[in-house]
């Protein structure tokens, strides 16, 4: 996971240095589906605001907003992103109804966006990659006349979406499940 110019030596060095990460170094050497394997190293080498030396090489820092990016993810939240990656079982990507989800969508303000993003991935943040990977799954999910909500499955990106017969009722129907969403109640 680290670049073979690190040593543990080195790591330990910089750690007790300087109680520092090399953010630049441990980072990009590490693919998002391996940093569970590179956490432990990262968090080893701790948080780095100054920076460190390994082996007599300054090693650059990341800029405070590259690490609230790398801590907090993105702050980008342009559902344009989002559409980009997006899926669909059940829909069409072009029908006029998924082209009418995507407007009530890009409609909400920012708080309101960070609710929906919080209802279907369990988090209210951007991915450190941006909103267009974050793969999001639509599928559909009856027809009217139906009362159903939304539902969404945190663990899977998946919004399970029904039909709704008006624009009016689709944007009613998301803004309830997002706002009346409890999750696991846990604050």
């Amino acid at each position: 996971c680290l670049p073979a110019h690190l040593t543990t030596a080195c790591l330990h060095a910089c750690a007790g240095v300087c109680q520092r990460s090399c953010f630049r170094v441990v980072l990009p050497a590490c693919s998002l589906a391996s940093m569970h394997q590179c956490l432990p190293t990262f968090l080893h080498v701790s948080v780095c605001l100054y920076g460190c030396l390994c082996r007599g090489v300054r090693v650059s820092l990341a800029a405070h907003q590259e690490l609230e990016a790398i801590v907090a993810g993105q702050i980008d939240l342009d559902f344009t992103h989002l559409r980009q990656g997006a899926q669909y079982e059940g829909y069409a990507s072009s029908e006029p109804y998924i082209d009418t989800f995507w407007q009530v969508l890009e409609a909400f303000d920012k708080p309101r966006r960070r609710r929906f993003l919080a209802f279907c991935t369990g988090s209210d943040v951007a991915p450190t990659q941006g909103l267009q990977d974050l793969r999001l799954l639509v599928q559909r999910h009856g027809e009217e006349p139906t009362n159903r909500l939304p539902v969404a499955h945190t663990c899977f990106n998946l919004l399970l979406l029904p039909r709704y017969s008006s624009p009016d009722k689709l944007r009613t129907r998301l803004i309830m499940a997002i706002e009346w969403t409890e999750g696991f109640g846990l604050q």
